[in-house]
């Protein structure tokens, strides 16, 4: 378009976070070099929060002057270590990637018959397809790397992992949604819960009956249960979704998107029912509880519990103290798919590095004030 003199620039915001170098790789022909913006709107959360921004796809945004890091640039090796990663979600494949960058031979071993993790099953999901390019963008990248090997459908027990006999191990096992409604509200399992969670309706299981009434009880307050009242919504079930906030969705106010996802749910005929809290489960029927009236509800149908998760980390519980292994991601404490990413490549950066528990981690502005 620029050559043929219809426009004279092309702004790209987002995707410049994602990839500074975008230009670069463009004009140099390397387009399978990019890191491609998912559209997540992380960025522009920590810009709203007034937090340090950070975003998905790009772990050094933010900390090119904080720490050093360089988008394309990071040291080599400082040692012949070996490494196995337990895990190619997110952040295993974060972590072999840059320990790749850096020299390092790396085993990926990932459990399942696809590697991404919670990315490749989340993009299933509506509106999320294009998140599978954070499992892509670093697939194709390892795929090039001789010393980094990917195996699939390659579940480890402990003995096997110590059979194994890496240097260092990473665990990068993820999360599991809870099934008794605890989350950021609830801080005891609900009476009677039993609930789908979203780790379930990922791996294809639903209510019996086809077509029935079902309860999606929100206290995650991020996109989760949004995708998964309209996916059962446009099966055929009658869906309600049910929150202790204030209004569906309601983290997202953070990323711009919640007036869109409330249209969404609206349009796609699911009855919304917010500041009500999930008190009791029995057999094809639920209690809500208003939070600010305290009226009691009946409700028939199943529930979805989509409210926190669980680390995955009892491989940790048996290999620690007795070799070198460490959690990343979700499997250290679940979180969005940012901090995973993140989390793995600080492994990496900070790999075969001594760290002071005394120094200063990071650069900060400091200001003289004249009296």
């Amino acid at each position: 378009a620029i050559r043929r003199g219809v426009v004279d620039i092309i702004g790209a915001a987002r995707p410049s976070i994602a990839d500074p170098f975008l230009p670069n790789k463009i004009r140099e022909g390397r387009p399978e070099d990019i890191r491609e913006c998912i559209g997540c709107n992380i960025c522009a959360a920590w810009n709203n929060l007034s937090a340090p921004s950070r975003c998905t796809q790009n772990p050094t945004m933010g900390e090119e002057w904080r720490k050093r890091w360089h988008p394309e640039k990071i040291a080599p090796k400082g040692s012949d270590s070996t490494i196995l990663i337990v895990g190619a979600g997110p952040a295993g494949l974060e972590a072999a990637l840059a320990l790749g960058k850096r020299g390092y031979q790396v085993t990926l071993a990932e459990a399942r018959n696809e590697a991404g993790g919670r990315v490749t099953r989340e993009s299933r999901l509506p509106k999320l397809n294009e998140w599978v390019r954070v499992r892509d963008y670093r697939l194709g990248q390892i795929q090039r790397m001789p010393h980094v090997e990917i195996y699939l459908e390659s579940e480890m027990n402990a003995e096997q992992i110590q059979e194994f006999g890496a240097d260092k191990v990473a665990l990068a096992t993820g999360a599991l949604w809870r099934n008794d409604g605890v989350g950021r509200s609830i801080r005891f399992p609900v009476p009677g819960c039993k609930a789908l969670t979203p780790d379930d309706i990922m791996d294809g299981k639903r209510p019996a009956t086809a077509g029935s009434a079902i309860t999606i009880y929100d206290d995650d307050h991020y996109y989760m249960a949004s995708v998964i009242a309209e996916l059962l919504a446009s099966e055929g079930y009658r869906v309600t979704l049910a929150t202790q906030g204030m209004c569906v969705a309601s983290w997202t106010e953070y990323t711009l998107e919640q007036r869109h996802i409330e249209n969404r749910l609206l349009n796609a005929g699911i009855q919304i029912l917010a500041r009500h809290q999930l008190t009791e489960v029995g057999e094809g029927w639920l209690q809500l509880t208003n939070t600010l009236t305290g009226e009691v509800g009946n409700h028939e149908g199943s529930v979805v519990s989509v409210t926190a998760r669980l680390p995955r980390d009892e491989l940790f519980e048996v290999l620690k103290g007795k070799i070198p292994v460490r959690r990343i991601g979700d499997c250290f404490g679940p979180s969005i798919i940012a901090a995973a990413v993140y989390e793995g490549h600080r492994y990496a950066r900070e790999f075969d590095t001594d760290i002071d528990p005394d120094a200063v981690p990071f650069n900060r502005t400091r200001h003289k004030l004249q009296h």
